[in-house]
C-alpha cells in the first residue's frame, strides 16, 4: 500500500505535532512515524521510502532492516545488547479484543525466525515482523519512550542543581541514610520523580510509565497500577505534605530497592566523574595563590650566575 505524497506530509506533521505537545519534563513520547522519519534522515535512506514504511510495507532489504533496527533503538525496544523489551514493543501494537494467543504467536515466531547468526539489523527486523505479522494492528499513537541511563542521570543532576544538593549528599541517600530520613531527602526524591515522568502530585505514580522505565517490576501482583493506586489513595489520607508523600508512595507502594533506588545509584555512577573535584595537589597549586615573583635587579643577577 503507497501513499500519496500529500498524504506522507499530513501523517508527518499531524504526529511531530501531537509529540511536541505531549512531553514535559524529561519526558519522551514517539511515534513509529515519527522514528521512522528520524531514522530514514540518520541511515540516508531515499525520502520515496518512507511512503512504503506508512503503509507498513517493509521491504526484506538491508537498508529496510537497518531503518527498522534504528527505530527500535529510537524507541528503546530494542538494544545494543541485542535484546527485545516485550512491553516496549507491544504498546504501538493493538491485539484483538477476543485474540488471546497474539503473545503465544509472536513468541513462537520470533523463536523460529531470529537466529543468533543473524545481522544485528536482521535479528531487529525480523522481531518487528513477527509483531507486525502475529501480534496486532500497528499504531500510530505517541508511547512513552524509557529514559536511558544517561538522560536518567541528567535528570538526577537537574534535580540536584535545582535544589542546591552536592553530589556527596546524594550519596548519603544512596547508601546509608536513604531518602526517607530528611526533608531534603524526600523532596530531592520527589523532584527525580517528577522530572522522569513517573510521579506528580496531581496523579501520583504513574505505574504504567514506572513500569516502562524500570523494566515491568512492581509490587503486587497486577499491571495495572490499580493495587498501587489503592496505596497512593490510602497515603493521601494521611495528609502528609508533598514531598513526604511521594516519597512514602515511592517506597511503600513499589519496589523501591530494586527498581528506582537501582537507578539512582547507577545515576550517582555516571554523575561521579562529572561532579566531583579533584582537590588541587602541591604539584597542582593554583597560580592565584602563588605570590607574584618580583623581576628586580638582583633576580636577574642570579640568573646570570645560573646560566
Amino acid at each position: 500500500m503507497l501513499l500519496a505524497p500529500w498524504a506522507v506530509t499530513v501523517l508527518l506533521t499531524a504526529s511531530s505535532a501531537l509529540v511536541g505537545a505531549l512531553t514535559g519534563h524529561s519526558i519522551v513520547e514517539k511515534s513509529v512515524v515519527q522514528a521512522q522519519q528520524e531514522c530514514v534522515e540518520y541511515l540516508n535512506v531515499p525520502r520515496h521510502r518512507l511512503y512504503e514504511y506508512l503503509g507498513h510495507n517493509y521491504a526484506n532489504d538491508a537498508k529496510t532492516k537497518c531503518m527498522i533496527r534504528c527505530v527500535g533503538l529510537n524507541l528503546k525496544w530494542w538494544n545494543a545488547s541485542v535484546a527485545l523489551r516485550e512491553d516496549v514493543i507491544q504498546q504501538y501494537f493493538l491485539p484483538g479484543p477476543d485474540d488471546s494467543a497474539s503473545i503465544d504467536r509472536t513468541r513462537a515466531c520470533i523463536e523460529k525466525r531470529v537466529s543468533s547468526k543473524s545481522s544485528l539489523c536482521s535479528r531487529a527486523y525480523e522481531s518487528f515482523q513477527c509483531y507486525l505479522e502475529h501480534y496486532g494492528e500497528l499504531l500510530n499513537c505517541p508511547k512513552t519512550v524509557p529514559l536511558s541511563e544517561e538522560r536518567f542521570a541528567e535528570a538526577v543532576h537537574f534535580c540536584l542543581d535545582t535544589l542546591q544538593a552536592p553530589l556527596a549528599e546524594f550519596r548519603t541517600y544512596c547508601s546509608s541514610r536513604g531518602f526517607l530520613e530528611c526533608e531534603r531527602s524526600r523532596c530531592l526524591l520527589r523532584c527525580i520523580a517528577i522530572r522522569t515522568g513517573i510521579y506528580s502530585d496531581q496523579y501520583g505514580a504513574f505505574a504504567a510509565r514506572y513500569q516502562l522505565q524500570f523494566g515491568n517490576i512492581t509490587s503486587g501482583t497486577g499491571g495495572d497500577g490499580l493495587e498501587q493506586d489503592i496505596c497512593t489513595t490510602r497515603l493521601r489520607r494521611e495528609g502528609l505534605d508533598k514531598c513526604t508523600l511521594a516519597a512514602r508512595v515511592l517506597h511503600e507502594c513499589f519496589d523501591f530497592q530494586i527498581t528506582l533506588h537501582a537507578a539512582l545509584e547507577r545515576s550517582l555512577i555516571l554523575l561521579s566523574p562529572l561532579m566531583e573535584i579533584v582537590p588541587p595537589t602541591a604539584s597542582h597549586t593554583p597560580e592565584v595563590n602563588k605570590k607574584p615573583r618580583t623581576y628586580n635587579s638582583a633576580n636577574r643577577i642570579k640568573k646570570r650566575k645560573l646560566e
